[in-house]
């Protein structure tokens, strides 16, 4: 049978005509219009999670921030079972002085798409006396990645950091150049450089990791638990550290805060259901290896049109024409509808379901 090119047709349309097709029997050798389904293409995340003891402070709730996390990631994270892989790294390694002011090297808990096995996984709780080795949390993720895409280089990969404060644990930090961010007095770090080294901010390296990621295609999401626990100076300098991490990574807010703030249990789930639902619901993937007609996806008899300009739409996002994104508006409804599949016409004529 000669195949010709089939135009537009709604989902009910589609969906109809498959239905009267079925009732012959795939057996008649009877044809219908093809469609190409566009499902989630499930990204690789990994979490950076601190385990410092500030994140035993408690907070407006009552309850320490690493309980507030940790009840936020129990009720988003079963969100991506199916849609995505993800793995954790947390740091310090330790409370002891060996383990306090290190990460592990490899993510504490490796990628895989069973959520419940991440959950029954998470520590009880920070470490008692531990510091804040962000980067290392980072360079442990983001190595990671660069090594998995060795053997899976069209997966999407993304870090999402979260922390309440600013990094440390640079013992080669340069004097000349130091936050002093442990200590109340800021020139406690000058003057006691064995130990003052590790206490500056650990700005340069962390923002240098995090570009260096996102140019490899590896982008950041930073949410940051910074609450009144800390003196109004050191605050100022956490939000400002994390505003600079999150336009690095290339998921900044458009407004100040440009990471995503959060202190209590309610804020934290949002927070985290931002990359959760934007990863998983507007970035999708081909079906199948058929050239599509038009310009117009389709979902329960809406539809959407491809925008070049990326504002408002949807639009290939490689070369070879099998992944989209959702832009603007279009994005924003199929999160709120939590829209997972999406429908377009193919060329060619199929044989129905059996």
């Amino acid at each position: 049978m000669r195949q010709r090119r089939v135009g537009r047709l709604g989902v009910a349309a589609l969906s109809a005509l498959v239905a009267a097709q079925e009732s012959c029997g795939s057996k008649t050798g009877l044809t219908i219009p093809c469609t190409v389904e566009f499902v989630p293409d499930q990204p690789e995340i990994i979490f950076v999670v601190d385990r410092s003891g500030s994140m035993g402070s408690r907070n407006a709730e009552g309850i320490t921030y690493w309980t507030a996390l940790d009840r936020a990631l129990r009720q988003t994270l079963p969100q991506l079972q199916g849609f995505a892989r993800v793995g954790m790294a947390f740091f310090p390694a330790g409370s002891t002085s060996a383990t306090q002011c290190v990460a592990e090297r490899r993510p504490t808990i490796g990628s895989t798409d069973d959520m419940q096995s991440i959950l029954s996984q998470l520590p009880s709780g920070p470490e008692r006396e531990g510091g804040t080795p962000t980067f290392e949390g980072l360079r442990a993720a983001v190595e990671s990645h660069q090594e998995r895409r060795t053997v899976d280089p069209t997966r999407r990969r993304f870090v999402v950091l979260v922390t309440d404060g600013g990094a440390a644990c640079n013992a080669e930090h340069s004097l000349e150049r130091c936050t002093c961010i442990i200590f109340s007095d800021p020139e406690t770090c000058v003057r006691n450089p064995t130990i003052g080294r590790a206490s500056c901010l650990d700005d340069e390296r962390v923002l240098s990791l995090v570009r260096q990621a996102k140019l490899e295609g590896i982008e950041t999401f930073v949410i940051g638990l910074v609450g009144m626990s800390f003196s109004p100076r050191d605050e100022m300098i956490y939000r400002r550290f994390l505003d600079e991490v999150a336009e690095a990574g290339g998921r900044s807010n458009a407004t100040s805060p440009r990471y995503l703030a959060a202190t209590n249990t309610r804020e934290i789930e949002a927070a985290l259901s931002r990359p959760i639902q934007e990863i998983a619901t507007c970035f999708l993937a081909r079906q199948s290896d058929r050239a599509i007609v038009g310009d117009r996806l389709y979902h329960e008899g809406t539809s959407v049109a491809r925008d070049p300009t990326e504002r408002n739409g949807w639009n290939w996002t490689d070369a070879s024409n099998t992944r989209i994104r959702l832009f603007g508006s279009a994005c924003q409804r199929a999160v709120e509808s939590n829209v997972r599949r999406w429908y377009t016409p193919a060329e060619g004529r199929c044989l129905p379901p059996e």
